[in-house]
């Protein structure tokens, strides 16, 4: 199956669209993931979580980038549901 994974950087305010082929939706993160941290590397200074919230959700591999939306794809290149992918803030 094919899946549609975007990543999302709240510093940076960028969103990240792979689509990558996997049997599941775990699967489909990592490898999104890995696609990811090759075309954005991480920085190579640390950066220290300013908050307590921050602290406890920090991974240091992550980059900064989360995980924004996940959907599987149709044959016509359109994740399912027919709206297409939008920007975080629409």
């Amino acid at each position: 199956m094919i899946w549609s994974v975007q990543f999302y950087h709240e510093r940076r305010g960028m969103l990240a669209r792979y689509s990558v082929e996997a049997a599941l939706p775990p699967d489909a993160v990592l490898l999104g993931r890995r696609a990811l941290m090759a075309d954005y590397p991480r920085s190579k200074a640390a950066v220290i979580p300013r908050s307590l919230y921050q602290q406890a959700r920090a991974d240091p591999d992550d980059g900064g980038w989360v995980l924004y939306r996940i959907g599987s794809v149709d044959e016509a290149g359109q994740p399912f549901g027919g709206r297409g992918v939008q920007a975080p803030d629409a």
